[in-house]
């Protein structure tokens, strides 16, 4: 978990617009507290968070929570930063369970360009909202995704956690209302051999915010720089 004095800009500002339920930087040079539920590889790597391989299974996950594991409350907000490899999807999931008949997937489409709002069940995907957005292997991208109720919200930006836009490009309403656990996920090549790889870092999950003004998000950002 999160080590030394001086916290990242992003707890920073998760402190100010809301309060910190957990995080992890992944410095301490391992990921405990992380379950990890598919049959992929795992570790900690230059102090970011790898999953990697998939050649038993197309997909990467991993979750955790502020109440050991899960979370104390379904109404959060969360972000990371990510760096694709290799795959199609990279990205979170948000009340995640591994006993619910669904899952809710916000991830960063490298096969589409897109990120995406994903229901997937049992019988496959269900596309719930989608955004036009870049998406270039191993470059580094910050994602956040907010549930609130029935709302599920999420966008997508690079450029560090400074630059993090004040609109949303994912919009959705969904009856999922566990509080479940953050889960980052990451999907492979789907043929032949599937291949997969993704790191993941400074995860931050914090209450969801307080509705602010524009130059409100502004001056906050500005007093922290």
């Amino acid at each position: 978990m999160m080590s030394g004095t001086l916290l990242p800009l992003y707890l920073l500002m998760s402190a100010l617009l809301g309060g910190v339920l957990f995080q992890d930087d992944f410095n301490d040079g391992d990921a405990d507290g992380w379950h990890e539920v598919s049959m992929v590889s795992y570790d900690v790597v230059e102090g970011m968070y790898r999953m990697y391989g998939g050649y038993e299974e197309n997909h990467g996950i991993a979750f955790n929570g502020d109440d050991d594991g899960y979370m104390s409350t379904p109404d959060h907000s969360a972000s990371c930063r990510i760096i694709p490899e290799t795959g199609v999807f990279f990205g979170m999931m948000c009340r995640f369970s591994e006993d619910t008949d669904y899952r809710i997937m916000l991830v960063m489409s490298h096969l589409h360009q897109q990120l995406r709002l994903y229901r997937w069940g049992a019988f496959g995907l269900d596309l719930v909202d989608s955004a036009p957005f870049a998406v270039q292997l191993y470059e580094e991208y910050w994602l956040r995704y907010e549930v609130q109720g029935s709302s599920f919200r999420g966008r997508a930006w690079t450029g560090g956690a400074s630059a993090e836009p004040q609109d949303w490009m994912i919009d959705a309403q969904d009856t999922l209302s566990i509080a479940g656990s953050v889960a980052l996920f990451v999907a492979g090549l789907p043929y032949d051999r599937v291949s997969l790889s993704c790191r993941f870092d400074d995860v931050a999950v914090s209450d969801p915010p307080l509705p602010a003004e524009a130059s409100t998000w502004a001056s906050i950002k500005a007093s922290i720089q």
